[in-house]
């Protein structure tokens, strides 16, 4: 009897052969292989004091971002309290070097969460905003720009916490449409309201703005986890989605000025909402929403639901569809952070996510913890199909955080995830007979030299797929701001289109495939003009002497 499932797994396999031309001997050469110790990457994370484990058993996290600005994605990765946090520098050759000692952003004896890359003062560099739980306080560091950190928590105005507020994942955009990035903190548990977004002057000071922006619903209750600013409607404005646990996820609004309105219906219905994925899996132009959330057989659970993840489906005008049955990706165990990017460069956009969680309080008979993580292949079609163990992830760890990204500049995305009271994983994409990439980093103008906000449109093989440039959280991670496309084939990108956060347009013809390229305002530029301009920006680059808003982006 065929089944939706075995339907699914008809069509991996029909891929596969597709790709690697019928050899079946080939067809499992398309595999992720588990490079953690030799890449330097297997890092521990763990507790020596385990008071309040419900709290801390859900912390942790892992950030990827270009910190010094040598093209490389480096990774911020939290620990517990059995070390201090770890920066790891990709040396560009495979593997990472352990920085810590030397970056000054370690946190040792905290109990960190929820790490992020994003350049709030302007300078062209990416600084560290660290969450904290258990009384541990949020944490904010510019970048020096020659490999170290300056804590500069007291200036920036955000509160050292007192009560235990719960800093779990946080994430930065233009909120206010001033041109600099501003924060949302998520708080699930906390003992007394606190404040969530944080609007930026522009030279990283904060000012607390819930009670301006109208997010009065997190005085009632916070179980906040995931939050991502993304523009949903297509108005150019950054509009919010945040995820819930106990049936809290929520959608807001951008109205201007830094204000929301919460437009939340009852098909937002994920019941235990934890990670999250915001992008276009359906190619049409718009940003559709994965939520991690628990399964669990009936009767299992008097505490938590069990109905699963939840894929929403954007109509384009911020109205959401639940899709998540055709789509084939409800069953995920106990989900935690997820990504979404095209680990086999086919031109759709897959889902990845980590899960795990002991036997809870008074109810072991479901025991989640070693549970798999998923990898939920896009067929094109507006299902997906769950491949993890055929492409050799079978990996049990309880894991929190992922990011995915192209550690090793092969043209393919690999993963990282950061596991609760194991080591860290690193797996390397290996896929075979690459039918091709683009990578685009964007540099920008002004108070933010990352462009974050922008949207880019790639046209290639006859199918155009879109991104847009978000600072967000899978929960408690970050991926980083390059953007990986894959051209299924296509030999050359025919178009590029950007537009910029102010509303600006580029466009760019005829990029040859299989390389990174970097977009600025005036790649569309006269050709004379525009090279004059970006070696200008590059120079500054290079000799340190960056102005506000032109330093490198990705």
């Amino acid at each position: 009897m065929r089944t939706p499932t075995f339907d699914r797994r008809l069509r991996l396999l029909s891929y596969l052969f597709a790709m690697l031309g019928g050899n079946q001997s080939a067809m499992a050469e398309w595999q992720f292989t588990d490079v953690s110790a030799e890449a330097g990457a297997a890092h521990l994370h763990g507790y020596i004091d385990n008071t309040d484990p419900g709290v801390k058993m859900m912390a942790g996290g892992v950030a990827a971002g270009d910190y010094d600005n040598d093209g490389d994605i480096d990774l911020y990765l939290v620990t517990g309290d059995i070390s201090e946090n770890v920066l790891l520098n990709n040396n560009g050759q495979g593997g990472f070097d352990n920085v810590s000692n030397a970056a000054g952003a370690g946190l040792s004896g905290h109990i960190s969460s929820g790490p992020v890359f994003a350049d709030i003062n302007g300078d062209g560099w990416l600084d560290l905003a660290v969450g904290g739980v258990a009384g541990s306080g949020y944490h904010v560091f510019i970048n020096d720009r020659n490999g170290r950190f300056t804590e500069v928590t007291a200036q920036s105005g955000i509160y050292q916490q007192t009560a235990r507020q719960n800093d779990y994942s946080s994430a930065f955009g233009d909120a206010d449409q001033d041109g600099d990035l501003d924060l949302f903190v998520t708080h699930w548990g906390a003992e007394q309201p606190t404040n969530h977004l944080w609007l930026n002057n522009g030279s990283a000071e904060f000012l607390a703005a819930d009670d301006l922006a109208g997010l009065d619903i997190y005085l009632q209750e916070d179980w906040s986890f995931s939050p991502c600013f993304t523009d949903i409607n297509q108005d150019g404005l950054q509009d919010l989605l945040v995820t819930g646990d106990y049936q809290t996820s929520q959608v807001f609004i951008n109205t201007g000025g830094g204000r929301f309105a919460r437009i939340t219906t009852p098909i937002i219905d994920d019941e235990n909402g934890m990670g999250s994925a915001a992008a276009d899996f359906d190619n049409d132009g718009d940003v559709d929403w994965f939520v991690t959330s628990i399964h669990d057989q009936p009767g299992n659970a008097p505490v938590w639901g069990v109905s699963g993840n939840r894929l929403y489906r954007n109509d384009g005008h911020g109205n959401f569809e639940n899709v998540t049955d055709s789509a084939g990706v409800r069953e995920g165990y106990w989900g935690w952070g997820a990504c979404a990017a095209d680990f086999n460069n086919d031109g759709w956009l897959d889902i990845f996510h980590v899960n795990g969680m002991p036997a809870y309080g008074n109810n072991p008979s479901y025991d989640f913890e070693t549970d798999p993580s998923r990898l939920f292949v896009n067929d094109g079609d507006g299902s997906f199909t769950e491949a993890s163990v055929d492409l050799g992830i079978e990996e049990t760890a309880q894991g929190r955080g992922v990011v995915c990204f192209d550690y090793d500049n092969d043209g393919d995305v690999d993963i990282f995830s950061a596991n609760y009271g194991a080591e860290s994983r690193l797996l390397r994409n290996d896929l075979p007979n690459n039918p091709g990439y683009l990578q685009i980093r964007l540099r920008g103008t002004g108070a933010n030299p990352f462009a974050v906000g922008s949207a880019i449109y790639l046209q290639a093989g006859g199918r155009q797929q879109y991104r847009q440039l978000s600072v967000g959280s899978n929960f408690e991670s970050q991926n980083p701001l390059v953007q990986h496309f894959g051209l299924a084939g296509a030999d050359t990108a025919e178009q590029i289109r950007v537009i910029w956060p102010d509303g600006r347009k580029t466009a760019v013809n005829r990029v040859p495939a299989n390389q990174t390229i970097t977009l600025t305002p005036y790649s569309d530029c006269p050709t004379a003009d525009c090279g004059r301009r970006e070696r200008l920006m590059q120079r500054r680059t290079d000799t340190g002497g960056i102005q506000r808003g032109s330093g490198p982006g990705g």
